[in-house]
């Protein structure tokens, strides 16, 4: 950072225990173990409760974490001070230490540590939401709050249908042309509703002017139509005019385009068709060889491209008012469905706990929490925006022991507001500052490595803030004294910490990361430390880290084809999955029993029929079967109905031998659906129908929230880890994959946010609106993001960490770029550029048989009466259980809402 604060070293087992303090850990050197020996210290030194201690962090993973390591620490502790034996030398110095410097005795000690233990179900460990709502609720007085106010965890369903109503109101009663040229700029309901939820997370959208008054007034939208019609048909003369002058020059032009090669063979045949001449110059104008071949055409046409330009401004401003009506009209709309239902948003309890502590700096409530609450640790605190840093500072700054702690390096949630520029508020106004540098994650080679490879050359600018007055960069980190940690070996030499392949497309770094992954596993001479010796690598050892979902789909897919077993982890939500559609087709054969809807059901990997199997098959038994179903699902639910399916067609044994691919996936994916489906109709009493359209909305895009609709992870055998960079932090892997680094800071996307420097906010806006120095803004707050992407996906590894870069042009300046340049000039140790291995095409994973096939145990003289075992369970034996409902707590459509977006049949026919 720029400020004059001195980053101190940091000690757990010696820092005061005071005041305010900002830690920056670097990836990998032990901020949990830290944090909980703190706890323990705040325990025995100052005497504090341990329930009185508070700790908030970014993620319910992160939670669970923090939570079994203070469970750990203090239970060990506990066993320190009774005098046994225990494996960690810190913990047992700091028992020793409060006894002979604090004058503790040693049942005193015990005592303490003893209440920690007994009160450990207590321990406040929470994330920022679930801190405001535990404020909220639990001083709902003095922070002005109605009392039993529920979480809103369908927000995204409320809002989906506000915007569905405004659509209907403003939207299609525009007059045709205006609605024709909003549609030609990609207005649509997805779009509105990104725009909303941008709107919604606390984003102020472009341009700042208010909406014009009745702007879509009929007199208005008629003089915009007209001013339209007349730019429409001065781009229309001018075509024809140079329609026509094609024509006219037909001798001129043709002589033109034989004397070049290019356009010979790609334009003369069209100069029959002048239309279409005109046409494919236009699409190829950017050629150099078309420029000079037809200027006078291209100079007549820039009359058209000048017009074409106004019009899209006219029309990007009309789609401009257009949002932020509905960003005015909905946000209403949504506060007061909120108030008349209780509920809270998850952004809306930060924003009254703000507005409580901060703004109306309430003391009761300030003096209360202060009380309640003696310390306080803030982790992960580089993925915090200024208003949450806002009520953590005036509430325990001033009067108790706070910690500060996170890496401004691992900042990756810039699209969640996460404010990298607070941070450095925070490191200007806190007393102390301390840095953590010793890396106890990877190998001392991998170490040196990482260090090379983010300072490659002096003074090389590491996360791109150069000239700014903030700023940061990387600082290097070491192994630990006396480090044991052995390394990764290729026969008798040690290999290379980091290896760097250069790839021409994405599907050849695919190959090349299933490639090497096979060197790895099929050759024995690979070794890594294991319990005191050597072993060979595992595929639990390696981790594939990926920017976007579907790479790592088709990394998996990939690993499929040769037997790897892989599993995904990642934010693919259940309903886009392609087993959500093949429950459908399940539900509308049982819905309407035909033989078209049974084929369509049954030709599915489910079953593994093929086209020669459903004419093979019985016809009447699939009629019996499925009418057996719909028996079924009427009377005990469609949790049995689809077990009885799953039954009859044998899935599992199909999906689990080697021919399925991702038998796993699909099975995890089913399962899942059908719990879903489950809680839905014993929840909200859905009928069949009900429920079939449902699971067809989903499908199509409507949005669902919630833990349960996120795909669980397939797998907790043996198997490769694919994982996108934002989901691995905090994860590590022995061996890491990272292949698609080449993050370009493109600001093309419909929809561009940044943060506006003078004032803090977060501003987001169609990109064509943008002037040049916001473009530049946003621009390079991108790369500065993506080039912590690089970080974090890195700094995972403990051994070795393949990088795959990508030399098509258009990534010549990605994120990525400047090291690799940077690297290839200096040549530092411990880093190699090397020639990809050969895909071995006949590979097969030897063990993958074993893993993917499941044993069948045949128990000895073992009759039943009837096949009944799947009836212990509760769900079979009372489906159809009915919850208590809670009045009042949604608001169901209207009765057109109901016709137009859920029973209208959509497509082609229907438009």
């Amino acid at each position: 950072m720029s400020d004059t604060k001195n980053i101190q070293a940091f000690n757990p087992a010696t820092v005061a225990l005071q005041n305010s303090n900002l830690i920056e850990a670097s990836a990998g050197t032990g901020k949990t173990y830290s944090i909980a020996i703190l706890t323990l210290r705040l325990v025995l030194e100052k005497q504090i409760p341990i329930q009185q201690i508070l700790m908030v962090t970014f993620t319910k993973a992160a939670v669970a974490e923090l939570e079994t390591r203070i469970r750990q620490f203090m239970r060990n502790a506990l066993k320190a001070a009774q005098g046994l034996a225990i494996g960690d030398e810190t913990i047992i110095k700091i028992v020793e230490a409060a006894m002979q410097n604090n004058s503790l005795s040693k049942t005193e000690t015990e005592r303490l540590l003893k209440e920690a233990v007994l009160f450990l179900d207590e321990t406040a460990i929470l994330t920022i939401h679930s801190f405001c709502q535990r404020v909220l609720t639990e001083f709902a007085f003095e922070t002005r709050q109605v009392f039993g106010a529920e979480i809103l965890t369908d927000a995204k369903a409320v809002l989906t249908d506000k915007v569905n109503a405004f659509w209907r109101k403003y939207i299609t009663t525009l007059k045709t042309g205006l609605l024709k040229e909003l549609i030609a700029v990609k207005l649509d309901r997805e779009k509105l509703l990104d725009v909303l939820m941008n709107a919604m997370a606390g984003k102020t959208m472009l341009p700042l002017q208010p909406v014009p008054l009745n702007f879509l007034s009929p007199a208005n939208q008629s003089a915009l139509c007209e001013a339209l019609g007349v730019m429409n048909t001065e781009i229309e003369t001018i075509k024809t005019n140079l329609v026509q002058y094609i024509v006219s020059n037909e001798t001129a032009i043709r002589i033109a385009t034989e004397k070049n090669a290019h356009t010979k063979r790609n334009l003369l045949h069209l100069l029959n068709r002048p239309d279409a001449l005109l046409a494919a110059i236009i699409d190829t104008k950017e050629k150099v060889y078309v420029q000079k071949t037809y200027l006078e055409i291209l100079t007549k046409y820039e009359q058209i491209e000048k017009i074409e330009m106004e019009k899209e401004v006219e029309v990007r401003r009309l789609l401009s008012h257009v949002f932020k009506l509905a960003i005015e009209v909905i946000t209403a709309e949504m506060e007061q469905y909120k108030q008349q239902n209780n509920q809270l948003g998850f952004d809306d309890m930060i924003t009254k706990l703000h507005q409580a502590v901060v703004v109306d700096n309430n003391p009761g409530l300030i003096s209360s929490l202060q009380e309640k609450y003696k310390a306080a640790f803030i982790d992960e605190f580089q993925d915090t925006d200024k208003m949450q840093y806002e009520i953590f500072d005036r509430l325990f700054a001033a009067r108790s022991v706070l910690f500060y702690i996170g890496d401004p390096k691992q900042s990756i949630y810039a699209w969640r507001k996460a404010d990298i520029f607070t941070y450095f508020k925070a490191g200007q106004e806190v007393i102390n500052r301390f840095g953590m540098d010793t890396n106890y994650r990877s190998s001392k080679r991998f170490i040196e490595a990482m260090n090379f490879f983010f300072v490659p050359a002096p003074g090389f600018d590491t996360f791109y803030f150069a000239g700014e007055q903030n700023q940061f960069g990387y600082v290097p980190v070491e192994a630990p004294p006396g480090s044991l940690k052995d390394e990764l070996h290729h026969g008798q030499n040690p290999e290379t910490p980091i290896t760097i392949f250069e790839n021409p497309n994405n599907e050849s770094i695919s190959e090349t990361v299933a490639a090497q992954i096979i060197q790895l596993l099929s050759d024995s001479s690979y070794t890594i430390p294991g319990n005191g010796k050597p072993r060979n690598i595992r595929l639990s050892d390696i981790g594939i880290l990926v920017r976007k979902n579907k790479q790592a789909a088709a990394i998996k897919k990939l690993l499929s084809k040769y037997c790897i077993p892989a599993v995904t982890i990642d934010d693919t939500k259940l309903l886009q999955s392609d087993e959500a559609r093949l429950v459908l087709y399940i539900l509308s054969a049982v819905l309407d029993i035909t033989a078209s809807g049974i084929n369509k059901a049954l030709l599915s990997p489910l079953t593994g029929f093929n086209a020669a199997a459903i004419l093979a098959m019985d016809d009447e038994l699939a009629v019996s079967r499925f009418k057996n179903y719909q028996y079924l699902w009427e009377q005990e639910g469609v949790y049995v109905m689809l077990s009885k399916f799953l039954a009859d067609y044998k899935v599992k044994r199909v999906l689990l031998n080697n021919a399925t691919e991702n038998g796993e996936r699909i099975i995890t994916n089913i399962l899942q659906l059908m719990e879903v489906l489950h809680k839905l109709q014993t929840q909200k009493q859905f009928s069949m129908q009900e429920l079939a359209s449902w699971l067809k909305r989903g499908i199509e895009g409507m949005e669902v929230e919630g833990d349960e609709f996120e795909q669980r992870v397939e797998s907790d055998e043996e198997s490769v880890k694919i994982v996108t960079i934002h989901k691995s932090k905090g994860l590590e892997y022995n061996i890491v994959f990272a292949p698609f680094l080449d993050l370009n800071a493109s600001t093309d996307f419909e929809l561009v946010t940044f943060r506006d420097a003078a004032t803090g906010d977060y501003l987001f806006a169609n990109h064509a609106l943008l002037d040049d120095e916001q473009l530049r803004i946003t621009a390079k707050q991108l790369e500065q993001e993506n080039r912590r992407l690089i970080y974090v996906a890195i700094t995972r590894a403990v051994y070795k960490c393949y990088i795959i870069r990508n030399t098509y042009n258009k990534f010549s300046r990605s994120a990525l770029a400047p090291f690799i340049t940077a690297i290839k000039a200096t040549q530092p140790p411990l880093i190699a550029f090397e020639t990809a291995p050969l895909l071995q095409e006949n590979y097969k994973y030897k063990t993958a048989k074993a893993q993917l096939e499941p044993a069948y145990l045949q128990a000895t003289n073992f009759k039943l009466a009837e096949i009944n075992w799947r009836k212990l369970s509760y769900t079979y034996l009372d489906p159809g259980h009915t919850p208590i409902f809670k009045p009042g707590t949604g608001k169901a459509l209207a009765e057109y809402d109901e016709f137009i977006f859920r029973q209208l049949k959509r497509g082609a026919n229907t438009g």
